[in-house]
């Protein structure tokens, strides 16, 4: 009798430990049909012989396929713990994406704020969603035109990381990557950082990131959602834009700056939506003399919700020059 008392007593014990902690499986399958004629390598060139295809995760995508577990434990006292690994996919075929690993993190958190190491989502891409019109899709015209304040990834491989509690609406956050793991031949450091204030229907967000011996980018934006309209405009100064090309190769850097300005009209399960982006400076980062055309750029986006997790898309996105425009089918779980 004693026995199976204390082996009731353990079990209940184990129950109440697993209760407090949890994992979560979620993804995101995106394709549709579409035409990209935007050619990264060589500025307002359009591909040569380029036709209307299936695409899984291009520039008129809504959302990049993947697959990610996360998961939290509660330590007591207001103390938590969690991991994010997320990989990203090819809905077209079904395989890994090799070298497109988004997600790879541990963090604690509680009073204090958030403490985070590993691969992450920089601090100034977290600034700039707060105000980006579309919630950064892949056919973002800010994203497309200034990068993620300048940066070819939305992401930094390791990074540590704080981020306050939120005091009325603001907050900050600030991450660093030191020299021995940053990708100049371990010869600098690289500073992420942003400062938010959200509350209520006003989101407005400051970015700035800025590897040692190099120039900063910084953005500022705002947003106000009205209810059945949203409005949102933004700065955006890339003083080391970087350009890749499809498979996320360096093809160089250069200076953008300019202004964004849209916005979004709902009608129930219905959105339309328009954003434009305009140069005022569009230039060689180290090279002024070496001056590039500038652009207007926009993306119109209409959007039908079938559901919470389920919406088709269709898009249009005018950059540099090319036409590139997509409908497709996202689904996320």
């Amino acid at each position: 009798m004693k026995k199976s008392l204390i082996a009731l007593a353990v079990l209940a014990a184990s129950g109440a430990v697993m209760a407090q902690s949890s994992v979560t499986l979620y993804g995101v399958v995106d394709l549709g049909i579409g035409r990209v004629d935007y050619n990264p390598a060589t500025l307002g060139v359009k591909r040569p012989n380029v036709k209307t295809q299936m695409h899984g995760n291009a520039i008129v995508n809504n959302g990049a396929s993947r697959i990610g577990f996360r998961g939290v434990e509660d330590l007591g006292g207001g103390l938590k713990a969690g991991f994010n690994y997320e990989q990203s996919i090819d809905a077209e075929n079904g395989a890994a994406r090799s070298g497109y690993g988004r997600q790879a993190n541990v963090w604690v958190e509680g009073g204090f704020g958030q403490f985070k190491m590993g691969r992450a989502f920089t601090p100034s891409y977290n600034g700039m969603e707060v105000w980006e019109l579309l919630g950064a899709p892949g056919y973002s015209v800010v994203g497309n035109t200034y990068g993620f304040v300048g940066r070819s990834s939305a992401r930094n491989n390791s990074q540590f990381s704080y981020k306050t509690p939120v005091f009325g609406g603001f907050s900050g956050e600030i991450g660093f990557v030191t020299k021995g793991d940053y990708h100049l031949n371990g010869k600098n450091h690289k500073i992420d950082a942003n400062l938010i204030y959200a509350n209520g229907p006003l989101g407005v967000g400051f970015s700035y990131n800025k590897v040692s011996k190099e120039k900063a980018n910084y953005a500022l934006g705002a947003k106000y959602d009205f209810g059945m309209f949203t409005l949102a405009a933004s700065y955006n100064d890339a003083r080391n834009h970087e350009v890749t090309d499809d498979e996320g190769n360096a093809l160089g850097v250069n200076r953008r700056s300019g202004f964004t300005i849209g916005g979004l009209v709902k009608f129930d399960n219905v959105s339309v939506a328009l954003d434009v982006a305009r140069d005022t400076k569009h230039q060689n980062a180290y090279d002024s003399t070496v001056k590039y055309k500038k652009y207007t750029n926009a993306v119109v986006e209409a959007k039908y919700a079938l559901s919470k997790r389920t919406f088709l898309y269709a898009d249009y996105l005018r950059l540099d020059s090319t036409n590139n425009y997509g409908v497709g089918l996202r689904h996320n779980f």
